[in-house]
């Protein structure tokens, strides 16, 4: 049967634990060994109560046998079973080791002691003792031998062989309640939940007061994520047995996934009352302070966690995220570091540590990382969130959209996701799709203000430059580019003295630029390279005659660029009144002028792909409006 502790469930970056099966399930016992002959028939009668579940009534009956008869094995056996029960595992030793004193070959006392051994988590001890006990039971004859062997066989981990011996003591006692129950498990752990389903049922029926059968109905429900359902089946857990903390826990974990938190808390601070040193609580419980953004207590709790369990990776992962909202940003990497010592395949506590580099704007480490954890959990929503998060602040668009759509993929509730990729749209020129994803965003519950803007548009090519190619193209060489640059404006040449032109090698990144804005710029529309793609230049600045030399260039495609700003100097006639007088017969008028200078901006853009062909070649370009052969080199 399955034996993790810890499930896990994502939610707002942090893992929950869920408690699965108790550390004890118990056994149903029965023995032909002969009892005191007085108050055998007491023993038997706890023996059946704790077939059906009763363990309270079985153990107290079994008390009962031992004070009138301190020789009887049987009744210790019982009530060892009742003491593990309540997690009293020293104790129910005790008694079972009486029981092996008193009848050292009886098959049923061995096994119960390897039970004991398993709840302390010997399991070194537990396995080799269940080895003895089935070599006890080579050839069971009764429903409750094949019982006990199908027991010893999942504590060694042998699932197949358990089941059948389970299914064959069903055959001859079907009201082996206990019987019904670990086969549940078994059909559990190979996700065969409708049968398991059925045996619970099956117990549910035979003693509707034994809680365990509710509580694994409430795990099948937790894992399908039906959480209502589970609630309600955890609760009838704890109505039967008060002391069920991992009830109590697991209800937790779900309170808290619906934003229940004093609930949440409340169930956690019952659980302590219960087990006080169960480090779990303490790392769960500081999550839910870590949800209310009360950090202090979470910071409490997750040192509390550590105190009690430091070898548990999972908590220095969760203290590390403390430390980075604090910012504390050294603190948190010391933690997840820690985490990853202890567990180099933990993939959350990569996701963690990204987090950090991410939030010190160290994107190439935290992309290390985030690619590390989606290794390792390869359906990890955050992780490949956030790996959309560094594309994206990188402008590599096709891969940010690439991994904001695994991450909805992985869960469809991802706000972020959606809300991120509809920016990505944008930039892409993609309206519609943004438009649909932010609708999402909305429907999940995200909150989208009303905006206004300029009404231009800012669009980007969506492939990924490589800074290899572009690296490689401006290594050092012997050819040259010498030009001029200049415009014309009412007949007359203006030279792009100082200008600023710049040289960048064609790769494929630019040429995707370059046709994008050929098809998309417009007054309303502008298109834009990326800012690690822009700085893959060469700048050389024009002289007072507009002139420009690139050296050193090895032989390849380039594209030259200037932006050529001037103010241009004019003259104007202004009106400055007028005089009439009468000459003769005529009327005559004379107005007057004056000659007054004004600037007219001017700003021309100059563009031309340059091919260099050889390796000492020397090219002479000019980049003008038109035709100026006064501008030619």
């Amino acid at each position: 049967m399955l034996e993790i502790r810890d499930f896990i469930i994502y939610f707002a970056f942090h893992f929950k634990p869920m408690k699965q099966f108790p550390r004890f399930l118990g056994m149903l016992l029965i023995t032909s060994s002969a009892v005191s002959s007085t108050y055998a028939q007491t023993a038997e009668t706890a023996l059946t109560q704790w077939m059906e579940g009763n363990f309270k009534q079985a153990k107290n009956t079994a008390a009962d046998a031992i004070a009138a008869d301190k020789n009887n094995a049987l009744a210790y056996l019982v009530h060892s079973g009742g003491l593990l029960f309540e997690f009293n595992a020293t104790a129910a030793q005790a008694d079972v080791e009486k029981a092996i004193k008193l009848s050292p070959n009886n098959a049923l006392f061995q096994a119960q002691l390897a039970e004991c051994y398993k709840a302390q988590s010997n399991m070194p001890q537990a396995k080799k003792q269940a080895e003895k006990a089935i070599g006890l039971l080579r050839s069971p004859k009764t429903g409750m031998e094949y019982f006990m062997r199908a027991s010893m066989e999942n504590i060694q981990g042998k699932p197949d062989e358990a089941l059948a011996d389970f299914t064959k003591a069903l055959e001859m006692n079907p009201r082996y309640v206990r019987a019904y129950a670990k086969r549940a498990g078994l059909y559990f752990d190979k996700n065969q939940m409708d049968l398991a389903m059925a045996d619970l049922s099956k117990a549910i029926d035979i003693n509707a007061r034994y809680g365990y059968p509710y509580y694994l109905r409430g795990l099948i429900y937790h894992n399908q994520q039906q959480y209502d359902q589970a609630i309600a089946e955890y609760t009838k857990n704890i109505k039967c047995d008060a002391n069920s903390g991992d009830a109590y826990f697991n209800r937790a974990v779900i309170y808290r996934i619906q934003k229940k938190y004093d609930l949440a808390i409340a169930d956690y601070n019952k659980v302590l009352e219960l087990t006080p040193k169960d480090a779990d609580v303490y790392g769960n419980r500081g999550n839910i302070y870590y949800d209310q953004q009360k950090y202090d207590l979470a910071m409490a709790d997750y040192n509390k966690a550590i105190e009690l369990n430091p070898a548990k990776a999972s908590y220095y992962a969760s203290r590390g995220n403390v430390y980075r909202t604090k910012q504390q940003i050294d603190l948190a990497v010391k933690d997840h570091n820690k985490a990853i010592e202890l567990d180099p395949k933990y993939s959350y506590a990569y996701q963690t540590r990204g987090e950090d580099y991410y939030s010190s704007k160290e994107d190439d480490k935290a992309m290390v990382d985030f690619k590390r954890s989606v290794e390792l959990d390869p359906h990890s929503s955050y992780g490949y969130l956030f790996m959309g998060f560094v594309h994206h602040n990188k402008q590599q668009y096709n891969d940010a959209i690439a991994c904001y759509t695994k991450a909805i993929e992985y869960n469809p509730n991802n706000l972020d996701a959606y809300n991120n990729r509809a920016a990505v749209y944008d930039a892409l020129g993609n309206t519609k799709q943004a438009n649909l994803d932010r609708k999402k965003y909305s429907d999940l519950g995200g909150t989208i203000t009303a905006s206004g803007n300029s009404g231009k548009k800012i669009l980007y090519p969506g492939s990924t430059f490589d800074p290899a190619v572009a690296k490689a193209a401006l290594s050092r060489g012997l050819a040259t580019i010498k030009g001029r640059a200049c415009s014309k404006y009412d007949g007359l040449r203006f030279d792009a003295a100082g200008a600023k032109v710049i040289l960048m090698p064609v790769t494929p990144y630019l040429d995707e630029w370059y046709k994008l804005r050929e098809k998309k710029e417009s007054k309303t529309t502008w298109v834009y390279m990326s800012d690690e793609a822009y700085k893959y230049r060469i700048e050389a600045v024009a002289d007072a005659e507009g002139r420009f030399v690139f050296e050193g260039l090895k032989p390849g495609k380039y594209f030259v660029q200037v932006i050529h700003n001037f103010n241009q100097l004019k003259t104007a006639k202004v009106y400055n009144g007028s005089d009439t007088y009468q000459n003769g017969p005529v009327m005559q008028t004379t107005n007057y002028y004056y000659l007054q200078d004004y600037t007219v901006e001017r700003s021309a853009r100059f563009e031309k792909f340059v091919e260099i062909d050889e390796e000492s070649e020397t090219k002479k370009i000019t980049l003008t409006s038109g035709l100026i052969k006064s501008c030619a080199l």
